[in-house]
């Protein structure tokens, strides 16, 4: 009997890693191979600190499943160190529920740009396609200097992306789109955060914080609009 392997939640990276000894050209050594599921669990237990626990709840997996990505993840690493090795960190989504892109760069930035869907002003609108408008917040040492609402045009395959893209925004914070939606985005250098609702002052100050993180999936469909029955 051949059972599906459960998917986990992971942030993708905004693109394959690739190094290799300074020096040696990479197609003379053996490279060895980081998948996502374990680059996220070293990701949030290594560099933010999280617990065992709290990296399962993150992933949605078990203490277990954590504990032996990370033995895993950390013995390639050791494995390429050692051995004068060249290291890969894949960025395939097989057995992933994307919880977001994740730019790597973005809290580099000293000023950024951080845009809700909204079609009251005050909530965060679910059905990102549908948005009457756009709220974005001008970030400047977590600190908000600027706050705009614009229409955005048409809602056309690629649009919503594109035209936040000109407006120079960072990060996108909605309840959830579709798959099509976050891979346009990434190709705008776009952030995105899935699962917010409710006041849009509240999910930027948990954003700000450090306490919002995606909590949703992308949609199984591939359209920018984001529907519920």
């Amino acid at each position: 009997m051949i059972t599906s392997r459960k998917k986990r939640y992971a942030r993708r990276l905004d693109s394959s890693r690739i190094y290799n000894p300074v020096g040696v050209p990479k197609n003379s050594l053996e490279t060895v191979f980081i998948k996502l599921d374990e680059f996220e669990a070293l990701r949030l237990v290594d560099y933010e600190g999280l617990s065992q626990i709290e990296a399962g709840e993150e992933m949605q997996v078990s203490r277990a499943t954590v504990q032996r990505l990370l033995l895993s993840g950390r013995k390639k690493f050791i494995d390429v160190l050692l051995g004068n090795k060249a290291l890969e960190i894949k960025n395939e989504i097989t057995n992933i529920k994307l919880k977001g892109e994740n730019n790597m760069n973005i809290e580099e930035k000293l000023v950024k740009k951080i845009a809700f869907p909204t079609s009251d002003k005050v909530t965060v609108d679910e059905h990102f396609g549908h948005c009457k408008e756009f709220v974005i917040y001008t970030i400047e040492e977590n600190e908000v200097k600027e706050v705009n609402y614009v229409q955005p045009p048409e809602h056309t395959p690629g649009s919503f992306p594109k035209y936040l893209g000109t407006q120079g925004v960072d990060v996108i914070i909605t309840g959830g789109m579709g798959a099509m939606a976050v891979n346009l985005f990434k190709q705008q250098n776009i952030d995105v955060v899935l699962g917010a609702k409710g006041r849009i002052d509240v999910n930027l100050s948990e954003y700000l914080g450090g306490f919002l993180t995606s909590k949703g999936s992308v949609c199984d469909h591939d359209s920018e609009t984001h529907k519920h029955s």
